[in-house]
């Protein structure tokens, strides 16, 4: 739910002591044994004096309330759900919720967003899974590891749930998981002595299942072999290399730089960068792996194991400069003079074996789909702010920067930096707190915040500093000259729902934004999807600038965000709603 950053979220104003009692008691009432814990002598306060709270829309469209202390998200609150504790409450109290547990890997596929199915599942030390209900609370770990690192709700019983039987669905609903952005509001601490999410056993369990699989095939070795066998031989052989830990590392370092010089190359870095860091890895570092090695080289079989570390490292080192931008590690510029990228030599990639050989480079070949995706272009977002108010202006003026001037939130941040540097307003006993001075209160703090709050963090200044500014956004669409538009990005929504009982229809809006032609685009959906595609004007739009729903019969989310992706339209700016799974619960 809080993969992407909050739609919507409001100021953040201190509890009145009745409301935070209240809220304690239903805290205590939905987990008994942490009133037995906070009632010990010495016991953290379930409820500190500090406690602020904050309405918020999520990017989902889904509406609650956030709850944070001066260092910390700490609880949510969503609609029909007891208090929901962030993994910062969970590692306080590690046993106050039901534990399911599943292996490393799944818990990276929950991080970058998908929810947790039946078969990642595995048995904890009771050998049984928790009695729980459908619609029930409950938090997710690694096995052999006692802190939660997500929490969800159950979709079915766990009495009708068998682990490793084979058994396919969704057993939890993912509400918020570590390392997503409620957990980047906080001080973005680190699991409790958590080295990192792997496991080995998940990867032997799995080598097992390939050599049980496979062993029928010994029983065929009279076949005669034909010509056609031998690649698959060679592949055979090529996965029996395994590399050592340091020579993962080493050729992870190489991929990078043979995609920083032959890829991205420094004559076409202005255009490509930023870049975000899953782009950077998914669409340039792996395509340039080795070609006899690169199926083993992988960032979790690597010493990093993070791509945030490994891409934090090669920071360090003077190779290339990184930021934090809205949740998001993007990278921003290359040092295209240092020693690792010269006199860099061309090797046979990864991605040189999709390329057609030379007897059928002889042939005119139409390209198929799958080898013009590395070409297409995407449309180039950018979120822009003007400032705005007579408070904002003076901040502006303060910082010795234009107050008429469009900033991007890098720059946004610089001038924060700048005012901080000014006034001289960190915190010298905590480095990570900045004062805030009258012109600050003025400029980021509501009336009722003005003596309860004297202090913030730098990433909370920059995020109040970018909710009070006129927000813009400019867009590039591939070709085109970039285009300033007033408001934030739009998406591009693709929502699936049951229409008259039983038709399933699916509607597309907000294509408008990134160049479509509606009228053009619908033929193409009705080809595709081989089914019957309108569209209409929304109502209540402008006639002058008119906005249109595309309306396509059946259960097409899937072919429909391809087509979008195809388009140019960036992945996080395309939202999908499935209304139809509630209705076959």
């Amino acid at each position: 739910m809080f993969k992407k950053p909050f739609a919507n979220l409001k100021t953040f104003s201190p509890l009145r002591s009745s409301d935070r009692r209240r809220f304690q008691n239903e805290a205590y009432e939905a987990y008994p044994s942490l009133k037995q814990i906070c009632s010990e002598e010495g016991a953290p306060h379930l409820m500190p004096d500090d406690l602020r709270s904050a309405k918020f829309t999520a990017h989902s469209g889904v509406t609650g309330t956030v709850y944070m202390t001066k260092k910390q998200t700490t609880w949510i609150s969503l609609e029909n759900l007891p208090p929901i504790p962030t993994v910062y409450t969970m590692w306080q109290y590690p046993d106050m919720l039901p534990k399911l547990y599943t292996w490393g890997p799944v818990v990276q596929k929950l991080i970058d967003g998908a929810d947790l199915m039946i078969p990642g599942l595995v048995l904890g030390p009771e050998g049984v899974l928790p009695t729980l209900k459908a619609g029930d609370l409950v938090a997710i770990t690694i096995k052999g590891y006692s802190y939660p690192l997500a929490i969800g709700t159950m979709t079915v019983p766990t009495s009708e749930i068998k682990p490793r039987s084979g058994m396919k669905g969704k057993a939890v609903n993912i509400i918020h998981v570590y390392e997503d952005y409620l957990w980047s509001m906080g001080e973005k601490t680190e699991p409790p002595e958590l080295q990192s999410i792997s496991d080995d056993e998940y990867e032997e369990e799995e080598e097992d299942n390939v050599e049980t699989i496979s062993s029928p095939s010994k029983d065929n070795s009279d076949t005669p072999k034909t010509e056609e066998s031998k690649p698959a031989d060679q592949v055979v052989e090529t996965k029996s290399k395994e590399l050592s830990t340091n020579e993962i590392d080493e050729w992870l370092k190489k991929s990078l730089y043979q995609a920083l010089v032959y890829k991205i190359k420094e004559s076409n870095a202005s255009t490509i960068l930023p870049l975000s860091a899953s782009s950077l890895y998914s669409a340039y570092i792996m395509p340039c792996r080795p070609m006899d090695v690169g199926t083993e080289i992988d960032i979790k079989k690597s010493s990093y194991k993070k791509l945030q570390k490994f891409l934090k490292t090669m920071d360090k080192s003077g190779l290339l400069k990184t930021k934090e931008q809205r949740g998001e590690t993007m990278l921003i510029s290359v040092n295209w003079s240092h020693p690792s990228l010269q006199g860099l030599h061309k090797y046979k990639t990864m991605e040189s074996t999709t390329q057609p050989t030379k007897d059928t480079a002889k042939q005119p070949i139409k390209p198929t789909q799958q080898q013009q995706k590395p070409k297409q272009e995407q449309a180039e977002i950018q979120e822009i702010f003007k400032p705005l108010g007579t408070s904002m202006i003076k901040f502006f003026e303060e910082a010795k920067h234009d107050t008429a001037a469009l900033y991007t939130i890098p720059e946004v941040r610089a001038v924060v930096a700048d005012y901080i540097k000014l006034h001289d307003l960190v915190n010298p006993q905590n480095q990570k707190m900045i004062k805030i001075d009258p012109v600050m209160c003025d400029t980021i703090l509501t009336k009722q915040e003005y003596n309860t709050i004297n202090e913030l963090a730098r990433d909370q200044i920059l995020h109040r500093i970018c909710l009070k500014m006129q927000p813009f956004h400019s867009i590039k669409l591939p070709g085109k000259e970039p285009v300033l538009r007033k408001g934030q990005p739009k998406p591009v929504e693709i929502t699936q729902e049951i229409r008259q009982g039983r038709k399933t229809i699916t509607k597309v809006t907000g294509v408008e934004g990134f160049g479509l032609d509606v009228e053009e685009l619908s033929k193409e959906l009705t080809r595709l999807c081989a089914s019957s595609t309108t569209y209409n004007t929304i109502q209540g739009v402008s006639p002058k600038n008119p906005l249109y729903e595309i309306m396509v019969q059946g259960p097409q989310i899937k072919t429909i965000t391809e087509l979008m992706l195809s388009k140019g339209v960036p992945k996080r700016f395309i939202d999908t709603i499935d209304k139809t799974a509630k209705k076959k619960k």
